[in-house]
């Protein structure tokens, strides 16, 4: 595990400071489910809390240095269970499933029947817990219900709504909000990427540090963007939408790439038109895009945002991709239309 302190995530609020008091005062309840979108770091702040239930320090926690820490940070210690779907640790299943089955909790269930190694408190950490089956979450629902004395169950997901209502009723939810790209900024920064690429990087992370950390060094997405940008608000010939579809309509692998770039644009715009940062000004656009962030009505961006929504719902469904792109992209040269002198 990497190393965290709860300063990390001090801009999360103040039940981050509630959390680890509760843990310093022995107080933590037995079952924490960390939600939030992919990259928000839940599991490292839920590697923050198993490294501080196993810290022997007297004075701040996790302290780093005692041997509870050490172990936890190499992901060594013997008192922490990490159960994920490719990684079994029941003997009867075998690795590369992509669930994780009932065997594995039973299998957790008989390790925590053991007394502690260190003799102190067990953890068992399930991230993406929305991998687990339906039986495994049945499961896994006995044992919080009656835990065993300092056993702390720290889980994880994206999709709480894969969840069981009464696992998830059993538990702690702690839900991590989208980070201030300010603060992603600075976090780049500080490891090393350069200022300018970390400004534009944190702008289209959507809040996500591990989002903001993976695009950092993606030369391939900023080429895709790039394209993206050409095609839907550089081109105002209609008679170039078959042209461009046609370079889509086997490339509906990058449908999500496509659809998050188009509501990024968009929710850069919408920012510029309601706080008038101008580190969100869309200068690298035309001037009918300038002019669409600086004086629209909201239901315009609005329009733009459902075609999106309708656009993925589509793909979905499995309609026809390259009409879906024809689509969008006479509404986007539509709406341009609208902003030109």
């Amino acid at each position: 595990m990497q190393k965290f302190s709860f300063d990390d995530f001090r801009q999360q609020g103040s039940e981050i400071d509630a959390l680890k008091k509760q843990i310093i005062e022995h107080r933590l309840v037995h079952a924490v489910l960390i939600t939030g979108q992919p990259g928000a770091g839940k599991r490292s702040l839920a590697g923050l809390i198993a490294t501080s239930l196993m810290c022997s320090s007297e004075g701040d926690i996790p302290c780093g240095e005692c041997d509870g820490c050490r172990l936890a940070l190499a992901g060594e210690h013997p008192d922490i269970t990490v159960i994920e779907k490719d990684n079994p640790i029941s003997p009867d299943v075998q690795k590369g499933r992509a669930t994780i089955p009932v065997e594995d909790i039973r299998e957790m269930i008989r390790l925590c029947s053991r007394y502690a190694y260190g003799g102190g408190n067990r953890v068992v950490m399930i991230p993406d817990a929305e991998n687990m089956t339906p039986q495994a979450q049945n499961s896994l629902l006995k044992i919080l219900e009656e835990p065993p004395r300092n056993t702390f169950f720290l889980m994880t997901t994206s999709h709480p709504e894969q969840i069981l209502t009464t696992v998830r009723s059993r538990c702690r939810n702690i839900k991590l909000i989208p980070w201030d790209e300010n603060y992603i900024k600075t976090i780049l920064v500080s490891s090393g990427v350069e200022q300018g690429i970390a400004e534009k990087t944190a702008r289209v992370s959507g809040g996500s540090i591990g989002n903001a950390i993976r695009l950092s060094s993606d030369d391939t997405y900023w080429k895709l963007k790039d394209e993206i940008v050409k095609a839907f608000f550089e081109n105002r010939k209609r008679s170039e939408v078959l042209n461009i579809s046609t370079t889509w309509k086997d490339r509906k692998g990058l449908s999500d790439q496509l659809f998050d770039i188009l509501e990024d644009t968009v929710r850069q715009f919408l920012k510029y038109r309601l706080f008038r940062d101008r580190k969100d000004y869309p200068e690298e656009y035309s001037k009918e895009w300038q002019r669409f962030a600086e004086t629209a009505p909201l239901e315009r961006f609005a329009l733009l945002t459902d075609s999106i929504t309708s656009a993925r719902k589509q793909n979905a469904s499995n309609v026809n991709f390259q009409a879906i792109i024809e689509q969008l992209l006479l509404t986007f040269i539509g709406e341009c239309e609208l902003w030109a002198e």
